[in-house]
């Protein structure tokens, strides 16, 4: 029996590996390319048409590789998104595929910012006082009233201590004239009053902006009253009775809603904060308890909140004149 010769390109084109792989891509959707050609005997060299087959093969092997990627892209994704450097395949840097690293489809939410520590108080009340929040100043911004009335649509009652430990510092920086002017619009904003309004006030009471602020602090009024122990003294003319814990812890400016505090005679009369804080304090209970800035001003200068009352009348006049007063509203500013 003869045995029929096998030429080498009939034994490659019977055992090549590359054909078995072909066979198996059958199953593969075909790329939109030209159909492969077969290795045809005669047609050249082997390795010329195993070139071409290879180059018939590159868009089979690119289809599979998308293919395959679009099959492990989600679980990619699930793996970039729950590790450390999400973006990156789970062998780290690019893709095994070639091309960009994958992305996550989302980025987690940036942890919530902790709140910022609360502003300390402006002041450290002691534990034996305890007083009410303060209420906020009128703002710097607020220009100051040139009447009365029109100082009442802006005035903010506020209760705020009057001794509060840097009344010595706070002394220290008013040496003249225009210091105690720029003090007293301070203490004014602090008690939430307007400024033109406490200093008119504060003229009416002691002509404390025409005379050496000084010598206003000295002034002594209401003598008839002496025998009571009870004349009213000071840049505010503030009754003797609400001094040395009489008056002052009862009902007056020194009540419970600023600490109850205690205030002598001494501090009184040797510090001007203290006297502006006193003046400022006690008017604006007055505001508060009697529905007013006119009735306020009408209870502090003749113990009854009526305005129309005769010594009433005239004091809110003279306050009116004093606040459009330069030698009054102009000094310090």
């Amino acid at each position: 029996m003869s045995i029929p010769s096998i030429s080498p390109l009939d034994e490659v084109r019977q055992t090549s590996p590359l054909q078995q792989w072909a066979a198996m891509l059958q199953e593969v959707p075909a790329p939109t390319t030209p159909q492969t050609p077969r290795l045809q005997p005669g047609n050249g060299d082997i390795m010329s048409q195993l070139g071409g087959l290879f180059e018939a093969l590159m868009p089979l092997l690119q289809q599979l590789v998308m293919n395959l990627q679009q099959q492990q892209q989600p679980l990619l994704n699930s793996l970039a998104g729950a590790a450390p450097g999400a973006g990156a395949s789970p062998l780290g840097g690019a893709s095994p595929f070639g091309g960009q690293p994958s992305m996550p489809t989302s980025m987690p939410p940036p942890p919530p910012m902790p709140a910022p520590p609360a502003s300390p108080p402006a002041y450290m009340p002691s534990a034996a006082s305890p007083v009410a929040a303060p209420a906020s100043p009128l703002p710097l911004s607020t220009p100051p009233a040139t009447s009365v009335a029109e100082a009442a649509s802006r005035t903010r009652p506020t209760f705020v201590p009057v001794l509060r430990g840097d009344e010595q510092q706070k002394d220290s920086q008013i040496r003249t004239q225009a210091d105690f002017g720029r003090a007293a619009d301070q203490v004014a904003r602090e008690y939430g009053l307007d400024p033109n309004q406490f200093r008119a006030q504060l003229q009416a009471e002691s002509s404390a902006f025409t005379q050496d602020f000084r010598k206003s602090m000295q002034a002594e009024g209401d003598l008839g009253r002496a025998s009571e122990n009870n004349t009213s003294i000071g840049l505010g003319q503030i009754s003797r009775k609400f001094l040395d814990g009489r008056e002052w812890s009862d009902g007056g400016p020194g009540n419970s809603r600023v600490g109850s505090q205690v205030v002598t005679t001494e501090q009184y009369m040797n510090s001007p904060t203290v006297q502006l804080r006193m003046a400022a304090s006690n008017l604006a209970q007055r505001v508060a308890d009697h529905g007013g800035l006119e009735q306020g001003l009408a209870y502090y200068v003749s113990g009854n909140p009526d305005p129309g009352n005769e010594h009433a009348s005239k004091y809110l006049d003279n306050i009116d004149r004093a606040m459009n007063d330069p030698a009054v509203v102009g000094v310090g500013r």
